[in-house]
C-alpha cells in the first residue's frame, strides 16, 4: 500500500509542478485565463495570476519531498474543490472557456466541463489518498512520529 501512495503523491507533486510552470513563465497569459471566468475584478485577477502558481509549485515541491505532506495534501483537496466549483459556475452561466490549468492565454481551448470534473475529480481523490494514508515510501517526513517523551526529570509535583 505505501508503494501505492507513494506513487500518487509522487503524481499529484507533478501535476501542480506542471500546472504552475507555464502559469509562472508567463503571469500574463494567465491572468488572460483566469478574466473571462468574470469573478474576480481586474486586480484580482492580477493577484490572482501572481500567487496562485507559486502556491501550486511550493505545495507541489512540498509533496514530492515528502514534506508537509498532510498539510499540502489538503491544500490540494481544497484548491480541486475551488478549481471545480469555479470552473462549474462559469460553465452554468454559459460561458465556453479554457480552464487554464496546464494552458494560458487566448490560444488555449475551451474545455468540456465533463473533462474538468473527470480530471480534477481524479486529482481531489489522489490528493485525498495522500491525506488519508499517508505519504508512503521515501518522505522527508515519517507519517508515524511516534510518542512524545516525558520530559527529563519526572513529573513535578
Amino acid at each position: 500500500m505505501q508503494a501505492v501512495v507513494l506513487v500518487v503523491r509522487l503524481a499529484m507533486a507533478a501535476v501542480f509542478i506542471a500546472a504552475a510552470i507555464p502559469k509562472i513563465q508567463a503571469p500574463d497569459l494567465f491572468a488572460a485565463s483566469v478574466h473571462p471566468y468574470e469573478m474576480l475584478p481586474a486586480w484580482g485577477v492580477n493577484i490572482m495570476a501572481l500567487i496562485l502558481p507559486w502556491l501550486e509549485l511550493f505545495i507541489g515541491v512540498l509533496m514530492a519531498l515528502g514534506v508537509w505532506w498532510r498539510a499540502s495534501a489538503w491544500w490540494m483537496v481544497a484548491m480541486m474543490v475551488v478549481f471545480m466549483g469555479a470552473f462549474l459556475i462559469a460553465t452554468a452561466r454559459g460561458l465556453h472557456i479554457a480552464c487554464g490549468c496546464f494552458e494560458v492565454g487566448t490560444n488555449a481551448a475551451p474545455t468540456p466541463a465533463s473533462w474538468v470534473v473527470l480530471r480534477d475529480g481524479s486529482f481531489l481523490i489522489g490528493a485525498w489518498i495522500v491525506a488519508r494514508f499517508g505519504p508512503g515510501l521515501w518522505a522527508l517526513e515519517s507519517a508515524q512520529r511516534g510518542p512524545i517523551p516525558p520530559p527529563a526529570g519526572g513529573a513535578a509535583g
